[in-house]
């Protein structure tokens, strides 16, 4: 869960004393884990094999390919929510927090842009300006992705606020 606060200058608008800002309605999810993580993936540095640092936690836990885990530096944590745990900026610093998942070659991290697409970004980045470039090292492309924000999420509050101060201003 993440907290969001919106404010607005009472000098700058004309505030009715019963003013109160109505957040977005909840909206309910569409798309489900696997709209977003690419099984042909096979990258053997997001792998953890049989003799990694790890691995023989992981082994037994991580086994449902529906859902997502953390790695939480001393145990792991499966998400029984069916959507991905919040990501944070220390992803991949220290090789905690990254979203691990079950996938038919094996247990993996996400990759940087998956954890952006679970952003709500698009899965097209490569013709988007947020695109990342190839020489940013992967533990800096998850603090991008963590440090970011939910792109729907915000546009949708953005929008309230832009609405509610046209409505203020007449």
């Amino acid at each position: 869960e993440r907290i969001f606060i919106v404010g607005f200058n009472p000098e700058k608008l004309k505030l009715p004393e019963n003013f109160e800002f109505q957040f977005p309605e909840k909206q309910e999810l569409t798309r489900t884990i696997h709209d977003i993580v690419d099984d042909t993936i096979d990258d053997e540095k997001l792998f953890y094999r049989q003799g990694q640092l790890y691995y023989d936690r992981m082994k037994d836990v991580i086994t449902n390919p529906d859902t997502v885990y953390q790695w939480r530096r001393v145990y792991i944590r499966e998400n029984k929510s069916g959507v991905c745990p919040t990501l944070t900026a220390n992803m991949g610093e220290g090789g905690h927090n990254v979203p691990i998942i079950c996938t038919s070659k094996g247990i993996r991290k996400f990759t940087p842009e998956e954890c952006l697409c679970f952003q709500g970004f698009p899965a097209n980045r490569k013709e988007k300006p947020f695109s990342f470039p190839t020489t940013i090292a992967q533990s800096k492309k998850y603090k991008q992705a963590g440090n970011s924000v939910t792109e729907p999420l915000i546009h949708r509050v953005a929008e309230k606020v832009i609405n509610n101060v046209k409505e203020l201003e007449k």
